[in-house]
């Protein structure tokens, strides 16, 4: 998980992104407030411990009991028992929230990305009803949202292809000249850099 890689090798400020994303991640208050401690706690030891968290919010032992229970329920963290020096002790883990949080933003990416492959389909289809000067057919438009939703095609070529039909624009002879000139496949840059910059720029 990069997340949690940043914030154990690089002190990734996980808390300014609880404060900012807490509702969105369907938590209350106090669950947040005690998620935070456990931060804190975690960045020193893993043991799990009501009374050091105790020490770090202004809540009841009760309401906390009660928030680290909501908080398991919710699938941000989990508590396992593990032997040392032949005792056992109550660990926590927070990959969870972790992951809960990189999902959180892959979604806004993938609906960011929806947007834009909606409104590129719309462009195509504006260009191309004024080059026939009429609407498209139902059977044209569901060409159209094809050349998208297969992804053979980069908007950039499509446009380029509407453009070299010039005075013949068609469905058939825009397909003809891409299917002559198929460009580079569009490649999706996963390097962590560019993880690392959009992950900045949301907790901004």
């Amino acid at each position: 998980m990069i997340l949690k890689r940043m914030y154990e090798d690089y002190d990734l400020a996980i808390e300014r992104i609880l404060i900012k994303e807490y509702k969105r991640l369907k938590l209350t208050m106090q669950e947040m407030s005690v998620l935070l401690a456990l931060f804190s706690i975690y960045k020193k030891r893993k043991t799990f411990s009501i009374s050091a968290i105790s020490r770090r919010v202004e809540l009841s032992q009760n309401e906390i009991g009660t928030s680290v229970e909501s908080l398991m329920n919710k699938g941000f963290m989990t508590i396992l028992l593990e032997k040392k020096d032949g005792k056992e002790r109550e660990v926590f883990e927070l990959d969870p929230t972790f992951k809960k949080i990189e999902e959180l933003y892959q979604q806004d990416d993938l609906e960011k990305l929806k947007l834009i492959h909606e409104s590129s389909i719309g462009i195509t289809i504006k260009l191309l009803e004024q080059g026939l000067g009429r609407l498209l057919m139902g059977h044209e438009l569901e060409n159209v949202r094809r050349w998208y939703d297969e992804k053979n095609y980069t908007h950039e070529g499509i446009i380029e292809a509407i453009e070299l039909a010039k005075d013949r624009v068609s469905i058939k002879h825009v397909e003809r000249f891409l299917t002559q000139v198929i460009p580079d496949p569009v490649e999706i840059d996963q390097d962590v850099e560019n993880a690392l910059d959009e992950i900045f720029k949301k907790i901004k």
